[in-house]
């Protein structure tokens, strides 16, 4: 019965789709990181997909996104620049977000911004890295292009490997979410979205063996975190066409 009314509500609301990119900056949040040996830094990466959008009130909006989204990390050696180690990790993200609209002027042109929040689930997809360090260069190797391989290390292992046997590949977490609404022209919509990311799932609960280094692994017990910005241009496919309906404006 409850998904009946929803597929009537579906059918009856405005709903918006159209493609969403942008660029974010993130940070793993660490659960013991050892400071006074490694210093860590932000990671820049960019997100793109789809996003869709239905009011479920008046001034209510919920919006899910569908998106390919980097995070990363960059820990680098305190002590020389004989250590680093950045990585880039993929991950398929789907936040869903609850979001209240506020209409306002500026001038003849009027426009809304509105504040969200809502769950953030990430599938984390893959990953790589790249890694200098002392045992390295003693094997004569002067930067290790690394690939995350999720499973316990073999006896043959490959070489380049960052095996990582306990994770969490679905990750959740929590989105605060403002921003600023524009349309251009009837049935059409540009959603301009800032975003705040807070992660609670551990990425891993144990440290990821390289295959080619003995003395270091890779702490990964952490929390994405990360700041995004992004555009997304939108079109209403059931009001397409129909001039006298705004499709976000109205109230």
């Amino acid at each position: 019965m409850v998904l009946l009314v929803f597929c009537s509500e579906l059918l009856t609301a405005q709903i918006l789709i159209g493609p969403k990119a942008g660029a974010r900056i993130s940070w793993l949040n660490y659960e013991n990181f050892a400071d006074d040996e490694f210093k860590s830094k932000p990671f820049y990466g960019f997100s793109a997909g789809i996003t869709t959008a239905f009011k479920v009130q008046k001034r209510f909006l919920l919006q899910l996104d569908i998106m390919y989204t980097q995070a990363g990390k960059k820990v680098e050696g305190i002590s020389g620049p004989t250590f680093h180690n950045h990585a880039q990790y993929h991950f398929l993200n789907t936040p869903v977000v609850y979001k209240l609209d506020f209409k306002e002027a500026f001038g003849d042109r009027a426009f809304k911004w509105y504040i969200g929040a809502g769950p953030n689930v990430n599938f984390w997809l893959g990953g790589k890295g790249e890694l200098e360090s002392v045992e390295l260069r003693e094997d004569n190797i002067e930067q290790l292009n690394y690939t995350i391989i999720f499973d316990s290390m073999p006896a043959n292992a490959e070489f380049g490997g960052l095996y990582f046997e306990d994770v969490n590949r679905l990750q959740v977490g929590l989105i605060l979410s403002t921003g600023l609404v524009l349309e251009p022209n009837p049935g059409q919509s540009i959603m301009i979205d800032f975003r705040y990311e807070w992660g609670h799932s551990y990425m891993a609960k144990e440290d990821g063996r390289f295959s080619n280094v003995v003395a270091y692994q890779d702490n990964l017990r952490a929390r994405n975190q990360a700041f995004q910005i992004s555009v997304a241009y939108v079109f209403d496919i059931i009001n397409k066409g129909k001039k006298e309906k705004k499709l976000y404006y109205e109230n």
